[in-house]
């Protein structure tokens, strides 16, 4: 779904040069689902940034479902974000005025493929169907993620990256949002990221990366 082709990633710190990856290189199959941990500062979020597009690499390719993104134009990659990638943050990023189901459709009716009896199905999984007419500042904040994480899934993206998707969150509602996240990208057949610092969290990926030093290795 992903390759990174022998990148080189540095970015400066103060008087510190961290360096994310040094000619590092990887690739996910459709389907896949992989935790990525490290120390802070390590450059986790920003190498989910890279596999995204909204952030360069200094030398090295990344190809994202047979495309080099480094080939296509700001407006073309835009969309192709749009398209084909569902990203989930820390911070919700929820539009205040607009009600969960409105928060959740965006992308996939700004991409042109918004399936109501899809989207309808998504919000049961999530167990978020009941509450689809209120506004933000009505949900918990496990509520809110799982409208978030509705909003990453409705285009039914080829890529889900989140980052710390549970970090504002307690233990019991964590474990709950992060299995509702791999169950749903696996209904879509979306390969997942999830960027994490906690263990628990990472045991409900299939796959537990580490990145350290510019390097990626198995845990």
């Amino acid at each position: 779904m992903f390759e990174l082709k022998h990148i080189d990633k540095s970015f400066r710190d103060r008087d510190d040069v961290i360096h994310v990856a040094r000619d590092l290189s990887w690739c996910l199959g459709p389907g896949e689902s992989v935790a990525l941990m490290g120390e802070s500062g390590a450059g986790k979020t920003t190498l989910m940034n890279v596999i995204a597009g909204l952030d360069t690499v200094d030398e090295g390719e990344v190809w994202v479902d047979g495309v080099h993104i480094a080939e296509l134009s700001h407006s073309e990659l835009t969309a192709f974000r749009r398209d084909h990638i569902g990203l989930i943050f820390q911070k919700f990023h929820l539009v205040p005025s607009l009600s969960a189901w409105d928060n959740a459709a965006l992308q996939a009716r700004l991409a042109g493929v918004f399936d109501n009896r899809f989207a309808s199905n998504l919000f049961d999984t999530l167990g978020i169907d009941h509450l689809a007419h209120r506004r933000p500042s009505q949900l918990s904040g496990g509520q809110q993620q799982r409208v978030a994480i509705a909003r990453a899934l409705m285009h039914r993206p080829k890529l889900v990256l989140a980052d710390e998707p549970t970090g504002n969150l307690d233990e019991a509602t964590s474990n709950a949002v992060i299995d509702l996240l791999v169950t749903a990208a696996s209904d879509v057949g979306a390969t997942l990221v999830v960027v994490t610092h906690s263990s628990a969290i990472a045991n409900h990926l299939s796959h537990v990366m580490r990145l350290g030093s510019g390097a990626l290795t198995p845990v």
